[in-house]
């Protein structure tokens, strides 16, 4: 069963719209059309008169914060900001990878103060992990240490000003966490007074996808149809669906709840721009797509990869025994390689398994044989 949640998700929303800001003016227009022009997709008027409203919602946003834009980029600013809009302040609130649950900005604090280090040191371990990647392994049981986080970070695919910038976030975090609590709570009070215009929105999502989903829960229907999941069975009958507004265009999944699966979908899908046409444009290749597929493939760890799950599934913590790589290492490949749909995802019980897509490999080595050799 589908269960919709429509209330605005303040704490992810108001980091959300913070990571924005740090970006040059005009950004949700300019990433929305860019989002469209890469999947091929042409908004209705609706469409485009929710880019506007989010705009409206990032101008209001930029004159609240004009005299902060120096603490706004020291939390979230990133040279190259991924289409997930997270920053290192997503990691520092440890809430890059959390589940969606309705929460105040305030009493989310009020629980992120009360862990023991024992616990923000362990979850913070966890998010740097997870960070840039669509898919989240094991998460850490055992007591983690600082340096155990700091040789974490070395590991990542950051710059060295990026790295020690996270290490400073961290070792600092009880400072940085109350000032950046504060930045949220400002944010989350300029999303609310577009409170009852974004829940419009998502009530006319949820009518889309009720009809659309017919009854099919909606994690089974992105795993089948997103991922290619056709062999585990798994039917995520209980399913709790969050609308995210200020990232329109969004799809995630999380199975930390298992057996009940917890899904966020973006306020942008409607019966005009559908996940089906984010799914069939995905799949059509062009010069520039292709390019980046060979640049990943002549990665010999991601080629790897591919080799290594053609026959059978591997999970991540496989993976990294087999190649002789880190976990985090592993887990920064394969979301480039599920970026560009060369790998496909299986769920079983707790664990994720990688698959390389047949299809798609075949499509790519199609294309090369045409363009090359005139096949």
């Amino acid at each position: 069963m589908n269960h919709f949640h429509l209330e605005v998700q303040y704490v992810h929303e108001s980091i959300t719209l913070l990571n924005m800001i740090a970006q040059p003016a005009g950004f949700e227009t300019e990433y929305m059309n860019r989002l469209a022009a890469r999947y091929g997709i042409t908004p209705d008027e609706e469409a485009k008169r929710y880019v506007e409203l989010l705009q409206e919602i990032e101008d209001a946003a930029r004159a609240e914060f004009s005299k902060d834009s120096e603490d706004i980029r020291f939390f979230c600013g990133m040279p190259k900001l991924s289409e997930s809009i997270i920053s290192f302040a997503n990691v520092l609130m440890l809430v890059g990878k959390s589940v969606w649950r309705e929460s105040s900005v305030s009493k989310y604090y009020d629980e992120l103060k009360d862990l023991s280090e024992a616990e923000y040191n362990r979850n913070f371990y966890d998010e740097v992990k997870a960070f840039g990647s669509r898919t989240v392994d094991e998460e850490a049981e055992d007591e983690i240490s600082a340096l155990e986080i700091f040789d974490l970070i070395q590991q990542m695919d950051f710059s060295d000003a990026e790295k020690l910038h996270l290490q400073k976030l961290y070792i600092h975090h009880k400072e940085y966490c109350e000032k950046f609590a504060s930045l949220m709570e400002r944010s989350a009070k300029v999303i609310k007074k577009f409170e009852k215009k974004l829940i419009a929105k998502g009530k006319r999502v949820a009518e889309h996808f009720e009809s659309l989903l017919n009854g099919t829960s909606m994690a089974a229907y992105i795993m089948n149809e997103f991922y290619g999941d056709h062999e585990t069975g798994n039917n995520f009958e209980e399913c709790d669906i969050y609308i995210t507004y200020i990232k329109g265009v969004s799809m995630g999944l999380s199975f930390k709840m298992a057996p009940k699966a917890i899904v966020n979908i973006g306020a942008i899908f409607d019966p005009s721009i559908r996940i089906e046409d984010v799914l069939k444009n995905q799949a059509t290749l062009d010069e520039d797509k292709v390019l980046l597929m060979l640049k990943l493939l002549a990665d010999k760890s991601k080629f790897e990869i591919l080799s290594a799950t053609v026959d059978k599934p591997a999970y991540g913590a496989q993976l990294a025994s087999m190649l002789g790589l880190t976990t985090a290492t592993i887990s920064h490949h394969t979301s480039a390689l599920l970026d560009q749909n060369l790998l496909t995802l299986d769920k079983v019980d707790t664990k994720i398994y990688y698959r390389a897509n047949p299809d798609m490999i075949r499509t790519l080595i199609n294309f090369v044989k045409k363009e090359l050799l005139h096949e």
